[in-house]
């Protein structure tokens, strides 16, 4: 999903929300959410930000603990 300023744009936003240039992006495996994700498709994927000038400011690896989310939705 998407997110700026905290609020979701993509996928299911609306398309007045007001945005900023700061967005939020979460990825999930896509054999679908609770599955892992490598250390290796995380450089990945940053790797093809990075190619397509796009800035990174912050990561954070999210978890699943004994099936449940570690995070909030």
């Amino acid at each position: 999903s998407i997110a700026n300023r905290g609020v979701k744009v993509y996928p299911g936003g609306f398309s007045d929300t007001f945005t900023v240039d700061h967005w939020r992006c979460r990825f999930t495996a896509e054999n679908g959410e609770g599955s892992a994700v490598t250390h290796e498709q995380i450089i990945s994927l940053l790797g093809r930000f990075n190619d397509a000038g796009l800035d990174v400011i912050k990561t954070e690896n999210l978890y699943n603990f004994d099936g449940a989310k570690g995070y909030s939705a």
